[in-house]
Parts: C-alpha cells; structure tokens; sequence
C-alpha cells in the first residue's frame, strides 16, 4: 500500500483546521456587531463575505487532508474546487472595491496582489497534487498559512477601521 500523500502533515492541518474554525466564529461575532457600519459602505459586505469564505476555505481544505488513505489527485480535486469558490468570493470583492473612487488607486491596486498571494499557492498545490504528487501539500500549506493572514487583515478592517 502506498504512503498517503498527507502523512506527516496530520498535525499541521489539525491545528489549522481548528485554528481558522475558531477565527471564522470570531469574524462573523465581529460583522453581527458591526453589520450595520459594514453594510453603509459598499464594498464591506463583498470583502466580509471574502474573510468569511477565505477562512472556511481553509478549515474545508484542512479537513479533506485528514482524510485518511486519499490519493493526491483526488486531494487536488478537492483543493481545487474549495480553492475555486473563495476566489469568485475574492473577485466578487475585487471588482466592488475597484469601483471605489474615495479609496486611493494604490489601495485599490494593492488588493489584487493580497488577494493573489492568497489564493495562488492554493491553486498551485492543486494542480501539483492532480498530477499526482505529494510535493503539493507544501504548496497547499504555504496557501492556508497566507490565507489566513490575509483573512485576519480583512478583519481587521471589518472590525476597527470602519469604526474611525
């Protein structure tokens, strides 16, 4: 019987699946309580719904890795479809916010790159673990660490900024 895939990284997609589960929780206490500033300003429920997305992205992901005994192509499949619903999140939230004439260009522009940071490892490991290799999981892993930086920085925005 072959080596699974994601042998080793038991402990890290544990940790990460109940570290962003935790966040997740925290995140939608922060938009409950803030709901009424986030919806007066027209691109906050977009990036609310990123955050929110973004971070059960990589509870979903960490779940499917503890899998037992699951080739990595079908490992792939799964990133990959997870991967695929938190970028229409993102690009939903990309295009509201590039409407946004008071926020600066450079703002805007800077976005795009957060978001891809985000996103690319993800996908990235994807296709590397629809060839079939293990060596996507780095990719995947690299992905969920950045993911959730980045969701925590949406947060912050949805929980301290609005309110100056």
């Amino acid at each position: 019987m072959a080596v699974a895939p994601t042998a080793g990284w038991e402990d890290f997609f544990v940790a990460m699946a109940g570290g962003s589960a935790a966040l997740a929780g925290l995140v939608m206490v922060a938009i409950s309580v803030n709901i009424k500033a986030i919806l007066s300003f027209p691109s906050l429920p977009a990036r609310a719904g990123a955050a929110v997305g973004s971070l059960v992205l990589v509870v979903v992901v960490s779940g499917v890795a503890l899998i037992p005994e699951q080739p990595a192509a079908l490992l792939g499949a799964e990133v990959l479809a997870c991967a695929a619903v938190a970028t229409l999140l993102h690009v939903v939230y990309l295009r509201q916010s590039a409407r946004l004439t008071e926020v600066a260009l450079l703002g805007r522009i800077l976005r795009v790159p957060l978001v891809l940071l985000q996103l690319v490892p993800l996908l990235v490991g994807a296709a590397v673990l629809l060839a079939g290799s293990g060596a996507g999981l780095a990719w995947v892993a690299g992905g969920v660490v950045l993911t959730i930086i980045g969701s925590m920085l949406d947060a912050w925005v949805l929980m301290v900024e609005i309110l100056r």
